[in-house]
């Protein structure tokens, strides 16, 4: 064993013995030293968590900046940074994710084990942005989307860092499901947030068990719930139009669309053999940048613990995305498009089009544009609102949940 990896194994005991949760998660690493093919200046992390250390790199690092370059690379995939990048830029998001983890690390090791786990030199680390998630962050880049994000400095615009910022690198995957997610195979990437999931979930466990209920940072322990735990219990609230009936075809018959009546002619809808039971329309809009971890565990929920047909429409003022029989949450992240204006009219047209008779489960703050009645067909549309959301029909139609409220599936 050369000496690094002597140095990497000797990191991990430590941690699991000192921070069970960074300890727990870091043996989940693959680690290998770097060569000049794979271009990595201080340390790249993979998806599958194949890390990647530079030689010349670690051995300017004392032990506890090893401990923390440990802590600090793991954290990386297990917090999920490649699902929920959505259609973020990588360098820009990298640089959020780096923030919000460091943040996270300097809670851990507070106290006692702050001289004896550290954070590498240059690591990004911005007091500002304590408490925030990385998506909160994202949304202070001066720059949305292809920017610089702010670096330690006295004026927090510091020139880029090599190395800093580019340490996750989905090509340095070495599994097979790591190699084929990294050339956008969705199954293969579900397959790694399903494991990752279950071990951040392993690790909290370990954690409080073993330094006390309560120990996890704040905002690590939010994340978690937010990203695994649904705030509704969807079995009750679909239960309301789809009884015992979900994933059966509705075999009645229905009549052309409304739309036909506005240019005085039948109009043929898009065919279909058959709808799925529930159709999601998620609002990507700008205001709804930062909402993903909130969504992700409500659509994940009527995916593993209902036996449905989910149909998912991306869209902020127009459509970018229409997903078919989705079955896994993590499908949808890489169509996560949006950004600009509201208008959910374009979506409710399509389904009016097709006489489409499923649920709608609209995931918005409210702010957008919608019909100024419910299309016939549809048996049912529950507008789910996230923080400070409004009712966009001002209490017309559609039932409304709030996924900021304390109720779980309480109509408001």
């Amino acid at each position: 064993m050369s000496d690094l990896m002597e140095r990497v194994s000797a990191a991990r005991t430590y941690l699991t013995a000192k921070v069970p949760f960074l300890g727990f998660m870091a043996l989940r690493l693959r680690p290998r030293i770097a060569t000049p093919h794979d271009g990595v200046l201080t340390a790249g992390v993979a998806p599958d968590g194949t890390l990647v250390l530079n030689e010349e790199y670690c051995a300017g690092l004392s032990d506890p900046e090893m401990r923390g370059l440990i802590a600090h690379e793991v954290l990386h995939p297990a917090l999920f940074f490649f699902a929920r990048m959505g259609n973020k830029q990588i360098r820009p998001w990298n640089w959020c994710h780096d923030h919000a983890i460091n943040l996270l690390i300097l809670e851990f090791v507070s106290g006692r084990l702050s001289g004896n786990i550290k954070l590498p030199p240059q690591g990004l680390h911005d007091p500002d942005y304590l408490g925030m998630s990385a998506e909160e962050i994202w949304q202070t880049l001066p720059e949305k989307g292809g920017a610089r994000c702010r670096q330690p400095g006295k004026d927090g615009t510091g020139p880029p860092i090599p190395g800093v910022g580019e340490d996750c690198r989905p090509d340095l995957s070495e599994t097979p499901d790591g190699k084929s997610a990294s050339q956008g195979d969705t199954a293969a990437q579900e397959r790694l947030n399903r494991d990752w999931k279950i071990a951040v979930t392993a690790a909290a466990q370990v954690h409080e068990q073993q330094k006390g209920q309560g120990k996890l940072p704040g905002g690590l322990r939010t994340l978690i719930d937010e990203m695994l735990n649904p705030k509704h219990h969807w079995a009750k609230i679909l239960s309301h139009w789809l009884g015992e009936h979900a994933g059966k075809p509705d075999l009645t018959y229905m009549r052309p669309s409304r739309r036909s009546e506005a240019v005085g002619e039948i109009l043929i809808g898009r065919k279909r053999t058959s709808f799925p039971d529930v159709t999601i329309l998620w609002d990507t809009s700008g205001s709804q940048a930062g909402t993903e971890t909130k969504i992700f565990p409500e659509v994940g929920s009527m995916c593993e613990d209902l036996d449905l047909r989910l149909r998912v429409i991306i869209i902020d003022a127009a459509i970018h995305a229409d997903l078919e029989d989705v079955k896994e949450a993590e499908e949808i992240a890489g169509s996560l498009a949006g950004g600009g204006g509201s208008n959910f009219i374009p979506a409710f047209d399509r389904l009016d089009e097709e006489r489409n008779d499923s649920v709608v489960i609209a995931f918005t703050d409210g702010y957008i544009n919608v019909p100024a009645t419910m299309p016939e067909s549809l048996k049912g549309v529950v507008w789910v609102l996230t923080q400070g959301g409004c009712d966009p029909t001002k209490g017309k139609w559609g039932h409304v949940l709030r996924l900021d409220g304390d109720d779980n599936g309480e109509w408001e």
